[in-house]
């Protein structure tokens, strides 16, 4: 199916917010399913004079909030399931709605597009808001005329990362408790769409292949011992991924998120009650230290990932500046890592572009070989 087609006409459908037949008439459903988080540390985030500060989480959408299913029709459960993280800084699941469809379509499975915290509907409609965050890019750029990269889209996350960088391993940690707590309510038969038993797979991009390798680090031989893992456009350390950019965050929250990870972070332990536990009392606090950089990485072991070979597949992009391709095979050395190239304008952040010019049939191709890719691994 062309690529374009299939992203406008379940952009439609999704925005209405109905359960609605599939473009081209097979039976896949979307719903709608509820979560409530229980990792919320509201002692983690301190009151400031910064519009952007969490300062009142009872009206904040993160911890509770409903995520998209893109399932089967039918009165039958399944038993298998697939769950799609997305990039940084995402604030709409247009993007992916072809990826989770096309999947749910070749593995008759469902496919879940999880949230990662506060992100997509788990964060305010301001931050989206071209109109409400147009004065604070302008008092942003005021404040700090040197800023590269600064746009609407990218203001909310770079404000909040540069005021707090901790932010983003507090988040993050909610985020891998979530998506343990889905995993363990599937597997257990707890979950309306799902028999029990259910072996839980995960398609991970950009950011969400961190977030993944992370889980698969602490828990790749429990909670996710049986599952697959398929990243895309992600895989390399922390320490290597470029997220300088109008649509993720700004030069000034990178290098100061990178300020802080690199020197800062055992200091901030000692001072944050939350930071330090994570890091010295959880399984995804360590693995979030092997993640930081790939000499920590080695220390775990750098074959590590090659214990999973099986389960793991991964393609990077060869002009992918955000995480570069040899950074990803440094990473995930010992498994499947295929490097590819498209024949049309790409990029990390948009690797299928919508055309309707003479290389829609090369996108359209690019995307179907990726998703049969994945689909193989999952079916497996």
């Amino acid at each position: 199916m062309n690529y374009s087609y299939l992203y406008q006409t379940l952009k439609a459908q999704f925005s209405s917010g109905v359960a609605t037949h599939s473009p081209d008439g097979s039976s896949l459903l979307f719903s709608f399913e509820q979560f409530q988080s229980h990792t919320c540390d509201r002692s983690s985030f301190h009151r400031t004079s910064s519009t952007f500060d969490i300062e009142q989480l009872d009206s904040n959408p993160n911890n509770d909030f409903s995520y998209p299913v893109i399932h089967p029709n039918g009165n039958d459960k399944a038993d298998g399931c697939i769950i799609l993280l997305h990039g940084l800084n995402e604030r709409s699941w247009e993007k992916y709605l072809p990826w989770a469809y096309t999947l749910a379509n070749y593995t008759k499975k469902p496919v879940v597009l999880f949230p990662i915290a506060y992100h997509m509907n788990r964060s305010p409609m301001d931050w989206k808001d071209p109109r409400v965050m147009n004065p604070f890019v302008k008092q942003r750029v005021m404040n700090t005329p040197q800023v590269k990269d600064l746009s609407i889209a990218n203001v909310a996350l770079s404000e909040r990362l540069t005021n707090k960088p901790e932010r983003f391993l507090l988040s993050g940690y909610q985020a891998a408790n979530d998506l343990i707590e889905l995993t363990q309510l599937i597997k257990a038969g707890h979950h309306s769409l799902f028999k029990k038993g259910t072996r839980v797979d995960l398609f991970s991009y950009s950011i969400g292949s961190f977030l993944a390798q992370v889980v698969m680090l602490a828990h790749g031989e429990d909670y996710f011992k049986d599952s697959r893992i398929f990243n895309f456009c992600g895989g390399s350390a922390f320490a290597d991924i470029d997220g300088k950019s109008k649509y993720i965050m700004d030069s000034l929250a990178f290098d100061r998120l990178h300020e802080f990870y690199e020197n800062e972070i055992n200091q901030a332990s000692n001072s944050n009650s939350s930071v330090k536990d994570i890091l010295n009392q959880t399984a995804l606090g360590e693995a979030f230290v092997s993640m930081l950089s790939l000499e920590n990485f080695k220390k775990r072991g750098a074959q590590y990932f090659s214990s999973f070979k099986d389960r793991i597949s991964s393609v990077v992009l060869k002009k992918d500046m955000v995480f570069k391709p040899d950074h990803v095979k440094q990473v995930l050395v010992g498994t499947s890592i295929e490097e590819w190239n498209f024949d049309f304008n790409y990029s990390h952040v948009m690797p299928f572009p919508l055309l309707s010019n003479k290389l829609v049939n090369q996108v359209n191709e690019a995307f179907d070989r990726l998703m049969i890719k994945a689909a193989l691994l999952f079916t497996n």
